[in-house]
Formats: C-alpha cells, sequence, structure tokens
C-alpha cells in the first residue's frame, strides 16, 4: 500500500506538472500519469488480496519488486549523480526487503490455505 501511495503520489505530480507549466509532450504525461494511475491501483487491489491470503496476490507483489529491483539497479549503476545512485541502492535494498518478508514461513502459510475462511 504504500508503494501505491507512492506511485499514486508520483502521478499527481505529473499531472500537476502538466496542468501548471504545461509539456512539449502532453501526450506522454497523460500516458505516463494513467499508466501510473493503473499500477496504484494494481498494488491497492494486490495489499488488499494479501491481506484476504491470496497466493496470486503474492506472485503480483514479487513480479512487482523484482521490477523495482530492475529499475534501482539502473538507477544505481547508470553512471548518474550521487542522488540517483543512493536511490537506486535503497530502491533495491527495500524491494529485496520485501521479497524476503513475502517469503518468511507465515506469509506463505497464509497464502497457500485452502479456504481463507478457516474457522
Amino acid at each position: 500500500m504504500v508503494e501505491a501511495a507512492g506511485v499514486g503520489a508520483f502521478a499527481l505530480a505529473i499531472l500537476g506538472e502538466l496542468a501548471l507549466r504545461g509539456s512539449q509532450a502532453p501526450e506522454v504525461a497523460i500516458f505516463l500519469v494513467l499508466a501510473m494511475g493503473g499500477a496504484a491501483w494494481a498494488l491497492v487491489t494486490a495489499g488488499r488480496a494479501l491481506l484476504r491470503g491470496s497466493r496470486v496476490a503474492r506472485g503480483f507483489a514479487i513480479t512487482w519488486q523484482l521490477f523495482q529491483i530492475f529499475a534501482g539497479l539502473a538507477g544505481a549503476l547508470g553512471g548518474g549523480p550521487l542522488w540517483a545512485v543512493i536511490g537506486g541502492w535503497t530502491v533495491v535494498l527495500l524491494a529485496v526487503v520485501a521479497i524476503v518478508l513475502l517469503m518468511l514461513p507465515p506469509v506463505i502459510e497464509a497464502t497457500t490455505r485452502t479456504s481463507v475462511h478457516e474457522d
């Protein structure tokens, strides 16, 4: 849910930038806002499904974290400024922690039950 809020905030920042300052490529900005809005919606949906014990949601969450690792590595190893390197490694570290947490036995047990409503 935290990542969904971050993605949603970034989408709103792009939308605000487009509204206040305009853009040389408004179509690209609108596409980014819609794509990030869709990603935020998918993350919220996956988070809610994880709370209900969905195995599919755990797979989606791990896949999202792998994408975060790839993006973080691109930032960290891309030869950019120091803030990009630090930010990239921070993203990688947080994604690895999230994957480890998603693979803990209690989470696996909670998401592999035959029924979510067992007594």
